[in-house]
């Protein structure tokens, strides 16, 4: 149809040029591929032709779910809103549902349909009877008003043909029709909405009902700042309180049979916020006192870090502004959790699976490992499931991790048409619905509570010969939109019916045999790979994680500091970091020159020279602790190699003090040795502090020795002379002569 919408004349040619090339692109794909390849992203021709319209609708509620059987029994009911995006005025607005002649009856069928052009879509009219279409007063640009439309099963029909019977999935939908400001009605479409209406029949002899999971994930980028407090606490506060995103989560699916996906970090996120959002701590964990006794004080100590980190990140907002909401939310969490029978556990962090297959496969076990004793800390049992957030993973993360934990896929992701349940190179994985996912078709809003619906119950029912399960994953970012509870409630009460059986994601799959797969099968496109993580998140993540375990090495009383720095880490690492850039892996690094700064503030400080009088010799040296915590290091010299210098052996420094260290060294040549004084942990990993000095070996103690003797050897000869001077004038009868 032609554009409504205002626009200048220059847009229109491209615009028609979008639109006839968005049409033939998805059609080539549909006639080259399966079901499962058909389904692109809804962005070409469809979307295109959607914009176009001056006037945007909404189905926000549909009743029944599906169609009876029975032509003569029951009303449909349509509610939604319609908004001017023009920048005129519309007049005199209509709004008319509509319904196919039709119905799809195969899934290549449905594939196809998900991304046709809305605007070029035949085989539907208009329900025209009067009293069954609504109308809107006029609309101003950006304004919105909201419709209802009550049509009698016997009345959905159009003028060609009658009330549809036949089994299979039927188009439905609504259109409006309005004058424009300058008076031009012509009775084409201003704007439209569109979705899936199945129609089984007989549906109570149904003996094998379809089943059906519905994956809702709790997802969130977890970021945070240099000292470990979350970041962005005004976003989290929205988030979290009622209206937001994460709360709206919990009132649409809790309660309900639902299969929930979490991120153990983002539970331990939100768990900080509701402690009050404090930095890391580097302060006694095992009950002992801050502080003790020994050492000097140092005649002018440096101010902690923690005084210098506060100054330099200059906060701008509370940060407990989340604690309510954050505390709120997880009173309305952890019951929901406590008692649902389908609780699955991402890896901590929610681990970029492709990522770190490709630049840190061993990050996987550690990420995993973490969240199995974070939700294990906090009461909830949870079942392991890799679930990649856009469906995709490369090859060898199929391999990633223990081949027990199963890896749910988009059925796009494996070409050829993907079985429900595969076995690809030992790993179990579960397809999941790319119709689902991708919403309902355009126009209107896509991944809505009711058009999802629509797409599950359409899927379902194409599905009832064959008997395969039909797994549905939520956006990982999906807003349930306003209202969240009535949605909810709307959504799962039209799924009650008697051929879907809605169950876990582990039910649902539990008859199906698996088929093996062969791994080149697996389609992984160019955009997954040019979205993974580049590998310096992953050197930061590394480098991180070992700052934090130097550091709690140095802490005689604190065991949990490294653990808190890991989990900071993988949160770096995750797929919600994705499209930044590299910022994970510069906040990564943020927070290990945090943690390098406290190492640095233990130093060590060797004498400006030493002499030694002998090839053996004793110096001092003195250890500062600037950290406002007790510490314990050693201190280890690097030498020529013609000089030995013993270690320090085990130092413990009181927070605030100094230290003097006695040193040995041994001289094995005379002349001018160079010494470095380096300050490590217990273990021998470097602190970063040193000091270098020149010890001086004379040897002079061998000089002295061979003039002594020298000395001694003289004065015995001289003793030997006069003995035998005297012995000899004895004999002559001469008289004594004394040695000269």
């Amino acid at each position: 149809m032609p554009s409504r919408r205002t626009v200048p004349a220059w847009a229109s040619a491209p615009t028609a040029l979008a639109l006839l090339l968005g049409a033939l692109l998805p059609l080539a794909a549909v006639a080259t591929a399966g079901p499962a390849q058909a389904v692109v992203h809804r962005t070409d021709a469809a979307t295109a032709a959607a914009d176009a319209d001056p006037l945007s609708v909404s189905i926000d509620r549909l009743t029944p779910s599906t169609l009876k059987d029975d032509p003569a029994r029951g009303t449909v009911r349509v509610a939604g809103t319609v908004t001017n995006d023009d920048t005129q005025t519309w007049q005199s607005l209509n709004v008319y549902a509509f319904i196919g002649s039709t119905p799809l009856t195969t899934e290549t069928e449905l594939a196809e349909a998900a991304i046709s052009d809305p605007s070029a879509q035949g085989g539907i009219e208009r329900i025209t009877t009067y009293g069954e279409f609504a109308t809107l007063p006029d609309l101003a640009p950006g304004a919105s008003a909201d419709f209802e439309i009550a049509i009698p099963r016997a009345d959905l029909h159009g003028d060609t043909f009658g009330p549809p019977t036949a089994s299979g999935v039927y188009w439905f939908g609504v259109q409006v029709l309005g004058t424009s400001a300058d008076g031009a009605r012509d009775g084409l479409a201003d704007g439209r909405a569109r979705t899936f209406l199945p129609l089984v029949a007989r549906p109570g002899h149904v003996k094998h009902p379809v089943r059906a999971a519905i994956v809702v994930p709790l997802r969130q980028r977890v970021l945070r700042q240099p000292d470990g407090s979350v970041a962005s606490v005004a976003h989290w506060a929205r988030e979290l309180a009622p209206g937001g995103r994460l709360w709206d989560l919990l009132d649409f699916a809790g309660g309900h049979q639902v299969s929930w996906l979490i991120d153990p970090a983002l539970i331990d996120a939100v768990k900080q916020l509701a402690d009050g959002n404090a930095p890391r701590s580097i302060a006694p964990t095992d009950g002992s006192e801050q502080g003790g006794k020994g050492g000097t004080p140092t005649q002018s100590p440096s101010p902690t870090h923690t005084a210098t980190v506060s100054r330099s990140l200059a906060r701008t907002v509370d940060p407990t502004a989340a604690t309510a909401p954050a505390k709120a939310w997880l009173a309305h969490l952890l019951p929901v959790l406590k008692q649902s029978p389908a609780v699955y556990a991402l890896p901590y962090g929610d681990l970029d699976l492709s990522a770190a297959a490709r630049n840190d496969p061993g990050l996987y076990a550690v990420a995993r490992d973490r969240g199995a004793a974070a939700l294990s800390a906090l009461g909830i049992t949870a079942l392991p499931l890799d679930v990649p957030t856009t469906g995709y993973v490369q090859p060898d993360a199929i391999r990633l991790g223990e081949s027990t934990t199963p890896l749910l896929l988009s059925d796009r992701a494996i070409s050829g048409g993907a079985p429900p349940v595969a076995t690809i190179a030992g790993r179990t994985v579960f397809t999941t619905s790319s119709l689902v996912a991708a919403g309902g078709p355009t126009p209107g809003r896509q991944v809505s509570p009711v058009p999802m619906r629509q797409e599950l119950l359409a899927q379902a029912s194409m599905r009832l010969a064959s008997g395969a399960p039909v797994l549905a994953v939520l956006p990982f970012d999906w807003s349930a939109g306003a209202d969240a509870g009535a949605a909810g409630t709307d959504l799962f009460n039209g799924l009650d019916l008697p051929w879907l059986d809605l169950t876990t994601v582990t039910s649902a799959v539990e008859p199906v045999i698996e088929r093996d797969v062969d791994p080149a099968r697996l389609h992984y496109p160019d955009a997954e790979l040019g979205a993974e993580l580049p590998p310096t998140v992953f050197h930061a993540v590394s480098a991180l994680r070992a700052s934090g375990t130097t550091l709690q090495s140095v802490l005689p009383h604190n065991d949990a500091v490294a653990a808190v720095v890991l989990d900071d880490a993988l949160t770096s690492a995750s797929y919600t970091a994705r499209g930044g850039n590299g910022a994970s892996g510069t906040a990564a690094d943020r927070s290990r020159a945090v943690i390098e700064s406290q190492l640095h503030s233990i130093t060590v400080t060797a004498p400006p020279s030493v002499t030694l009088a002998s090839d053996h010799g004793k110096f001092n040296a003195t250890v500062v602790n600037h950290l406002d915590q007790p510490v314990q290091v050693k201190v280890k010299a690097i030498t020529d190699g013609e000089l030995t210098v013993g270690g320090s052996g085990r130092l413990e420094i009181p927070a605030g003090r100094s230290a003097g260290v006695l040193l040995s060294a041994t001289a094995h040549a005379n002349g001018i040795h160079h010494v470095v004084l380096r300050l490590t942990t217990i273990d021998g990993k470097p602190l970063g502090s040193q000091d270098a000095f020149p010890i001086r070996a004379a040897q002079v103690s061998r000089i002295i020795w061979l003039f002594i003797g020298g000395g001694l050897g003289l004065l015995f000869a001289a003793i030997v002379v006069r003995l035998v001077r005297r012995i000899r004038n004895r004999l002559r009868g001469g008289p004594a002569v004394e040695a000269p």
